[in-house]
């Protein structure tokens, strides 16, 4: 009964370090830079909220899966009606 207790107890303090380290990890205690590779070398990035990408590149996806790609209607925001594109595995 007492190797149990002690199991339970050590289980559980992995468990609260654990849940703690997330926590200490969400408001940036530990340092979690990380190098990014881009063609031609890494470079320096310093990110924090929001990101904009103002490259976008179209696409024909019928072309690129060689057959013609269903869809369907998948929401509406503000009037402007969005299309989500149908996945069927084979």
């Amino acid at each position: 009964m007492e190797n149990k207790n002690i199991f339970n107890k050590v289980i559980l303090i992995v468990i609260a370090v654990g849940i703690w380290m997330i926590v200490l990890q969400n408001f940036n205690v530990f340092d979690n830079r990380q190098d990014v590779y881009v063609r031609g070398g890494y470079i320096d990035a310093d990110v924090s909220g929001s990101v904009s990408v103002d490259n976008t590149v179209d696409i024909n996806i019928d072309e690129v899966m060689g057959y013609t790609v269903g869809c369907h209607d998948s929401y509406t925001i503000d009037g402007k009606s969005y299309k989500a594109i149908d996945v069927y595995s084979r």
